[in-house]
């Protein structure tokens, strides 16, 4: 190698933000440049020499002999390590992704060079994401918490009242029983059989049979109903609100979306019917609590555009896959958004909305949402003539059958 070169590679190594760190055989520190020794908080002469396992790479919760470096000398293939802890001199850690790959003196593997990097702040930032995400789920939760609660009220009601018919239909029904059981007694042998029976008939007439016989089976059916309703409404809000986690996970996207439908289903209904279109399409792996939220902020912005207005408008909600990618619409046929203000429409804090109507960070948080899936989102619209809002999802790692 040239002077110019080597001077060239000790420049490098000495300024890189990362940290790098050589070892032998033995899996003793050989070189370490000047980011891996500030980070981990020793002298760059102190670590030399330094078993790399008991002083840096503490393989927790590995063993040596189950250490990504370990199968780099055993293999001689790199490894690329997302979710590893290092150990700094203190006795504190931190979180580091790191690539590992083996050094050869012919066909031998020598030794292992490292480059890490600390992401301590990176996990931070995407703890305070999913914390920001989910502060903004509950805002929409607490915008629509008067109509979720008329949601939940109005089958409560009725829930009540048939529970109360029922029960004086139980009282009125237990009364023609005893009647029943009196007649059949042993003691009312004497009593002659036309007198059982006008009994019998009196009883049956006071219950008004006819009615009970008819309206019980109704009021159990609707009060099954009213249940399921209930039930379905908070299953939703859970799905809904649930913070979620930084893994994505395989998700089917048209329940989520009939989900997301229900949990704004009161914000909706008094201006618009939907109309869902949903093509068959793979599970997705996804953040599904993240695209609940854009699905949300999709469905209360097109509501929202029609307010005011005579008659009622009409929301469609498709899926369909073109090629790898799952494609979702929303149209709405509201009044459509001027095209000086289309361009502006998905920049943070940007609304048309009046004060207390909404923050302006619903699409551009779609956006954000959209692009950490590794799709897009558009909108198409003129106005009069409604708006169109288009994601497109790449579909990653497609669930097939088993």
């Amino acid at each position: 190698m040239s002077k110019q070169a080597e001077e060239f590679r000790s420049i490098a190594v000495d300024n890189m933000a990362d940290g790098l760190y050589t070892t032998d055989e033995q899996g003793r520190l050989t070189v370490v440049n000047p980011a891996a020794a500030r980070m981990l908080g020793w002298a760059e002469r102190e670590l030399l020499g330094r078993n790399v396992h008991e002083t840096v790479h503490t393989c927790v919760p590995l063993s040596p002999t189950g250490c990504p470096l370990t199968r780099v000398y055993a293999t001689g293939e790199p490894a690329e390590i997302d979710n590893e802890t290092y150990v700094r001199r203190d006795g504190s850690v931190f979180p580091v992704r790191y690539s590992a790959a083996p050094l050869h003196a012919g066909a031998v593997v020598t030794g292992v060079v490292v480059v890490f990097r600390d992401t301590t702040e990176q996990r931070r930032r995407q703890r305070r994401e999913v914390e920001d995400r989910h502060d903004q789920k509950l805002e929409s939760l607490g915008r629509l918490s008067a109509g979720l609660a008329h949601e939940i009220n109005t089958p409560i009601q009725f829930v009540g009242d048939n529970t109360r018919f029922l029960a004086e239909a139980y009282r009125q029904m237990l009364e023609l029983l005893v009647v029943y059981r009196d007649c059949l007694e042993p003691d009312s042998g004497q009593l002659p059989w036309e007198e059982r029976k006008r009994r019998a008939t009196e009883a049956e007439r006071a219950a008004d049979m006819e009615y009970l016989t008819s309206e019980v089976p109704t009021a159990v059916a609707q009060s099954l109903e009213g249940i399921e309703r209930v039930a379905s409404l908070v299953k939703a809000m859970k799905a809904f609100s649930f913070k979620g986690t930084e893994d994505r996970a395989y998700a089917d996207l048209n329940e989520a979306i009939r989900t997301t439908l229900a949990v704004v289903r009161n914000e909706v209904k008094y201006v618009a019917d939907v109309v869902l279109d949903l093509g068959e399409i793979p599970e997705m792996l996804c953040h599904v609590g993240d695209l609940n939220q854009v699905f949300l902020n999709l469905l209360v912005n097109a509501a929202d555009a029609m307010e005011g207005r005579e008659r009622r408008g009409e929301i469609r909600v498709s899926t369909r896959v073109e090629d790898r990618t799952v494609v979702i619409t929303f149209a709405d046929d509201g009044a459509g958004i001027p095209e000086e203000i289309q361009k502006l429409i998905f920049e943070p804090f940007f609304t048309t909305k009046a004060v207390g109507k909404g923050t302006g960070q619903g699409l551009a948080l779609a956006v954000a949402i959209c692009e950490k899936h590794g799709g897009t989102i558009d909108v198409d619209s003129r106005p009069g003539a409604g708006a169109t809002f288009t994601l497109r999802l790449p579909i990653v790692g497609r669930r097939t059958a088993a």
